[in-house]
Formats: C-alpha cells, sequence, structure tokens
C-alpha cells in the first residue's frame, strides 16, 4: 500500500480535489467553484506536475483538462492509475472544452467517473461531482 492509499482522504469539509488544467482561466474559474464549495484545492498546469506531486495529496477526486501541453488527460489517467493502483477508488474526471461522442466514449472507456464540460454552469459542475462524491450540493 502506497501513502496516496493509506491517508484519510478528507482534509477540509469536503476533502481535497486535485486537477491539471494548462488554461489560466479554466484553472481559476474551477478552482473558484470548489473552494466556495467547501473542497481544498490543489490546482496544477500539467499532468505530469500533479502527478508528480499526487502521493502526498490524498485527494477524494482529480479532474484533468483533456488537451495540455506534454501528456494529455486521457495519458495522465493511465499513468495515475499505472503508478498509483492502489488509488483506483480515487474517482477521475475529464475536463474539456471539446466534448463530442468519441471524447466521451474515451473517457468511458478508461473508467472515468464523468466528463465536466468547460462550459458548464458552477451548479452543474458540483452536481456532477458531489454525486460520484456521494454527498449533497454545497452552497456556493
Amino acid at each position: 500500500m502506497n501513502a496516496l492509499s493509506a491517508m484519510p482522504s478528507q482534509i477540509g469539509p469536503d476533502g481535497l480535489v486535485a486537477f491539471a488544467d494548462d488554461s489560466p482561466s479554466a484553472k481559476a474559474a474551477l478552482e473558484t467553484v470548489l473552494r466556495r464549495a467547501g473542497y481544498d484545492v490543489a490546482g496544477f498546469d500539467c499532468a505530469d506536475d500533479l502527478i508528480d506531486q499526487l502521493d502526498g495529496l490524498y485527494p477524494r477526486a482529480i479532474i484533468l483538462d483533456i488537451e495540455m501541453p506534454g501528456m494529455s488527460g486521457f495519458e495522465a489517467f493511465c499513468e495515475i492509475r499505472r503508478r498509483y493502483p492502489d488509488a483506483v477508488n480515487v474517482p477521475v474526471f475529464f475536463f474539456s472544452a471539446h466534448y463530442d461522442a468519441d471524447t466521451r466514449a474515451q473517457a468511458d472507456a478508461l473508467g472515468a467517473a464523468d466528463f465536466i464540460s468547460k462550459d458548464a454552469s458552477p451548479t452543474v459542475v458540483l452536481e456532477q461531482l458531489n454525486r460520484v462524491l456521494g454527498h449533497s450540493m454545497s452552497a456556493c
């Protein structure tokens, strides 16, 4: 068992959400939505940085932008599952502005918890996250 799975994932009232997105505006917006809902946040500019720091974070969920320089969100998902097999129960969401049937099918085939559109309202983002994490909507 590694440190990622050995430590309780609950940090703040709703736990930690780790995410990677190379867009500063999308990253800032997602961080604001999550913090206002009671989540602790660890945001990274690329998937490599998130993966390198993941062992000490103990997230309740991970959100990955699909299209990033270097490692894509899909590649990051596979690397997380390879490097941290004991963390298979940490739900991973894909986050992208490019939502189509093929992208959704690829996310589903990998075993993603859900697909979050970057143009979704904060309410929809939190509904998706909270549904998977199993708790009710926090006030924004």
